[in-house]
């Protein structure tokens, strides 16, 4: 029974991140998700499983919670919420961690096509929104989904596991068309975060055979393997210079003036989207906070723009204390699964794009595939 609840909670996160694009069952994916961080949260009581650990985490929920409640004044709802979102990561991946046998790496696959194919879906029916603004000369297709960076983030992590999947069973049917479907989708959505997991996971998968196969070659063919890779890597970079991605970097770098994307402000602007400049504002908020914010995070304000940047917002939205949890948890449990191969590239491909492009750390339909890798390499 509990497998089938993991298993049916897993397949249905397409959908439900569909559901939270839409007006149609309003809130539903939030109960959904709700629901399963209490059952992970009573199995991990039930169990005993890290009883200290998982004590001093739902003591200090049960802080943060009251805290909204009576320090910040926010209302029920809101303050769930702000709890659910920082304690989701750090309880799912416990979870993930002791109940390491209930998951196969074949689902990780059928999860990601699911999101590939919805995509593909809304746009042959032209279904769903735009990610720029009109008058933008961006361009960009999320189709239902609420959020392209969450999207983004998913395709990326699952797309290492996916493609090891396929490969270790000579599946390369499925290989190539998994690998054509996110080409597409990177086209489609014109996000640098696809992009460049496209471009990282290639050099990752073809390393390898292509050592084995050079290191047995002559001084003649190895000049030649040389010589074909260079000019594989001019022509690699002119279908860059052709993709969605690439051209908005090179919209947004003209809209910024930048003249060296090689440089501080150059990749501030370009790769990520100016979010530093977002960090003073919230800085100055933090220094003038009261205690009691400063450990547990600033009070909530519409006109206090995010960084995006995972770190600075879990400090910023959830102070010193939530920092230090979400980034022990991280490194508690990724030192105990051992993580390696394409786990440990999953993870990696993670943490990168919490810092680039956050939506990741706190997010709680990203968040649950921090437990799912920790838990997978764990088993293996």
């Amino acid at each position: 029974m509990k497998q089938k609840i993991i298993i049916i909670f897993l397949l249905s996160q397409p959908f439900l991140d569909i559901i939270a694009g839409t007006s149609f069952l309003n809130g539903i994916h939030v109960i959904i998700r709700g629901l399963f961080f209490i059952f992970c949260l009573f199995e991990l009581v039930k169990n005993k499983n890290d009883y200290k650990l998982t004590l001093l985490l739902t003591t200090i929920m049960f802080i943060y919670f009251c805290s909204y409640l009576s320090l910040y004044h926010y209302g029920l709802t809101n303050s769930i919420s702000y709890t659910l979102k920082l304690f989701y990561l750090p309880i799912t991946t416990m979870f993930f961690y002791y109940h390491k046998d209930k998951i196969d790496d074949k689902y990780i696959s059928i999860i990601l096509l699911t999101y590939l194919i919805l995509l593909m879906t809304c746009y042959i029916f032209n279904i769903g929104n735009g990610i720029y603004e009109s008058g933008i000369n961006k361009t960009g297709f999320k189709g239902l989904f609420n959020s392209i960076n969450e999207f983004s983030a998913i395709v990326i992590i699952l797309l290492p596991l996916s493609l090891d999947f396929f490969l270790k069973r000579k599946k390369y049917l499925y290989c190539f068309l998994t690998i054509v479907l996110v080409g597409i989708t990177s086209m489609l959505t014109g996000t640098k975060v696809i992009l460049g997991g496209i471009i990282i996971c290639s050099l990752y998968f073809l390393y390898l055979p292509f050592k084995k196969f050079f290191v047995k070659q002559n001084h003649l063919k190895k000049g030649m393997l040389i010589t074909s890779i260079l000019l594989s890597f001019g022509i690699i970079f002119l279908l860059i210079t052709n993709t969605t991605a690439y051209k908005n970097a090179i919209v947004q770098a003209k809209f910024f003036k930048v003249k060296n994307i090689i440089s501080l402000k150059g990749i501030n602007k370009v790769v990520f989207n100016d979010r530093f400049s977002f960090i003073p504002a919230s800085q100055k908020v933090f220094n003038r906070a009261s205690l009691h914010e400063k450990i547990l995070g600033l009070t909530y304000n519409p006109s206090r723009k995010d960084v995006e940047i995972d770190l600075f917002d879990v400090f910023y939205k959830y102070g010193i204390i939530g920092m230090l949890i979400i980034v022990s948890i991280i490194i508690y449990y990724g030192c105990k699964s051992k993580l390696q191969g394409t786990y440990l590239l999953s993870f990696i491909l993670l943490m990168l794009i919490s810092e680039t492009s956050g939506h990741v750390l706190i997010c709680p339909a990203v968040s649950i595939y921090l437990g799912t890798i920790i838990s997978l390499s764990a088993y293996k």
